[in-house]
């Protein structure tokens, strides 16, 4: 008895870190989502040849917050900044900073949606305008 009452214990204190986990890796697929919904047109010449190894590593990052920071900032890099709002280009540098010094999954989610209001709609997809809303309620959801 003694023995599952341990277990038991040790399973409740495990929960805490199960949402962690889960969020970090629903963080990597809303940032999959974001990358696929900009035209190729809208992302730099060299992305092509990095995006397969880009998105191995978003899957594989797990609850890496460091190689996450690290995929986001990859990520926004490569997108043009003819396909961003004027504006960004005078808050980047205060995004930046803020991405490295993000300590949790909720707050990158928060600068995911940052970025993702940088970009132009003419630079996403067509369908990205239906499936936005959605896709703000998942990351919101990690806060």
């Amino acid at each position: 008895m003694k023995k599952y009452i341990m277990l038991f214990s040790a399973a409740l204190l495990m929960l805490p870190m199960v949402p962690m986990k889960a969020h970090a890796g629903q963080f990597g697929n809303l940032l999959i989502e974001l990358e696929t919904s900009v035209n190729y047109s809208a992302q730099t010449d060299q992305w092509r040849s990095q995006r397969s190894g880009w998105i191995s590593r978003v899957r594989s990052a797990g609850d890496n917050l460091s190689q996450l920071k690290n995929l986001l900032i990859e990520f926004e890099t490569n997108v043009k900044y003819d396909a961003q709002v004027s504006t960004w280009s005078s808050r980047r540098s205060a995004w930046l900073s803020n991405v490295r010094s993000a300590n949790s999954i909720n707050r990158l989610g928060q600068l995911m949606i940052e970025v993702e209001t940088s970009i132009n709609y003419s630079a996403q997809t067509s369908s990205w305008s239906s499936r936005r809303s959605g896709w703000l309620s998942r990351v919101r959801a990690l806060y």
